[in-house]
């Protein structure tokens, strides 16, 4: 009597060989309640962030100290732009998404390279026993079309990444360009506010002893009015632009006002020449920008897409070698096979990967026109502005020396007081003008900032390394692709 032969324990040993291999790693906990207490339990006095704020001031001669050194009696040292800056790299959730995109982009380079799994299909006793192989050979080069695409959409993924920092990074600049100017104009509206009452009083002594009219007081008073409703105005201002401040850098605004923050780089930039945004610097950003790198990086995918398009007109091979089994006699046999592309030859996909590659080509075009279009506003802004600021401080001086022989001829005698409330009033307000005409040039500046990607408030600074997650609750989150 022969044996029956029986394949169940090769199909179990295989079957569990298959799904052993892939483990996935316990999900990540989401909670909404635990999440925004971490949020809202963020300080720019977390020793972690004063450690990485250390370690990239470290990269740049000519920056601060180290974060957590100076004065021990003088306290921390105050927040500049550029550890705001850092705060932001190491806080905003922005670049947490832009790291999520590069992780998901380096493991589509692992699935890009994977080869097709052969399959086994088996012929059950009694009767006959078999089984049959079926090992998918790629022809016309699809793999490597495949892992040039997945290569260029993480080179992409990278450069975003770089440009989500320099988003980050204007944010901040802009926030807290606005919040300096909201102070500064406070306090400027504050003294024109109190020399304006002051003014109105005494035109009403001078109305009450038959020396003004009811039209100058009113005016006066109108006036005063009108600068207290500012006042009001600018501190609704203020409290806004440090709660963008706060956003920019992604911590509560009690974080914020709980530490000094110091203006003077961000109020005083180096001086910058006219045509700056001309001859060398404008070609670097035409060609080297991040968002310029990650277009072409788009385009070199879709070309990559292209290819491998083209190349599934060409049939994949298939080798099934296979055994059978049947009344004692053993069976070998090698069967080739391959598609045949009769119904349609891949010409559908073809043509959506060829658009999609002349699209990608007129997204690069359209990001360079665009580029070019913010550098020539940009310039131009920067140089108006700066004939402003100019026009704004000769100003104030003729303002300031025509006080000046107010107040010599008021202690003369030969003026009076309402004649020197009324220029030290307009003194003030030139000193408001120039404090406007200051804030539109840093403006200009900031937009020079984004269009060249240059660090023009703090030049030579380094922007870190932002592939790694610098917080501790992003440090075991590790790419499945390495």
């Amino acid at each position: 009597m022969r044996a029956r032969i029986c394949p169940r324990p090769v199909v179990f040993v295989l079957f569990a060989f298959c799904i052993g291999c892939a483990t996935p790693p316990p999900a990540p906990t989401v909670s909404p309640e635990a999440n925004a207490a971490a949020l809202d339990a963020r300080r720019l006095d977390d020793p972690r962030l004063l450690a990485f704020i250390d370690a990239a001031e470290r990269l740049d001669p000519g920056q601060a100290g180290p974060a957590g050194g100076g004065d021990k009696a003088a306290g921390p040292p105050p927040w500049t732009l550029r550890r705001l800056t850092l705060a932001a790299l190491y806080f905003h959730p922005d670049l947490d998404v832009a790291r999520s995109a590069l992780a998901l982009a380096e493991a589509g380079k692992v699935t890009a390279g994977e080869r097709p799994n052969p399959s086994v299909a088996f012929v059950p006793p009694p009767f006959l026993f078999g089984g049959v192989v079926n090992a998918v050979i790629e022809t016309g080069g699809k793999r490597s079309a495949r892992l040039a695409n997945a290569a260029a959409r993480a080179e992409a993924a990278r450069e975003d990444l770089i440009t989500a920092g320099w988003q980050v990074r204007g944010g901040v600049r802009d926030a807290m360009a606005a919040l300096w100017a909201a102070r500064e104009r406070g306090t400027r509206l504050a003294a024109e506010a109190a020399v304006q009452r002051k003014l109105a009083a005494a035109e009403e002594a001078r109305l009450a002893a038959g020396a003004a009219s009811a039209v100058e007081v009113s005016t006066a008073r109108i006036a005063a009015t009108t600068l207290t409703a500012a006042l009001a105005d600018n501190a609704r201002a203020e409290a806004l632009a440090e709660a963008k401040l706060a956003s920019a850098i992604g911590i509560p605004v009690a974080a914020l006002r709980a530490v000094p923050l110091d203006f003077d780089r961000l109020a005083t930039p180096p001086a910058l020449p006219a045509n700056l945004a001309e001859g060398r610097l404008r070609r670097a950003a035409l060609i080297g920008r991040s968002d310029v790198k990650s277009q072409l990086a788009s385009y070199a995918a879709a070309q990559a897409a292209l290819r491998e398009q083209l190349a599934n007109r060409y049939p994949n091979l298939v080798l099934s070698p296979g055994y059978n089994w049947y009344q004692g006699i053993n069976t070998y046999a090698l069967a080739p096979g391959f598609d045949l592309p009769i119904l349609n030859q891949n010409q559908g996909r073809i043509g959506e990967a060829l658009a999609r590659r002349n699209q990608e080509a007129a997204r690069f075009l359209a990001l360079q026109a665009r580029i070019i279009a913010a550098l020539d506003q940009a310039g131009a802004d920067y140089r108006a502005s700066i004939a402003s600021e100019r026009e704004a401080e000769a100003l104030l001086e003729a303002e300031a020396a025509h006080a000046d022989a107010v107040a010599r001829a008021f202690r003369a005698g030969a003026s009076d007081q309402p004649a020197l409330l009324a220029s030290e009033a307009a003194l003030a307000h030139a000193r408001l003008a120039r404090l406007d005409a200051r804030l539109t040039t840093l403006t200009a500046i900031g937009e020079l900032e984004d269009a060249l990607r240059q660090p023009l408030f703090d030049p030579g600074a380094r922007v870190p390394d932002l592939v790694p997650p610098p917080r501790a609750e992003l440090a075991g989150a590790e790419s499945p692709a390495r």
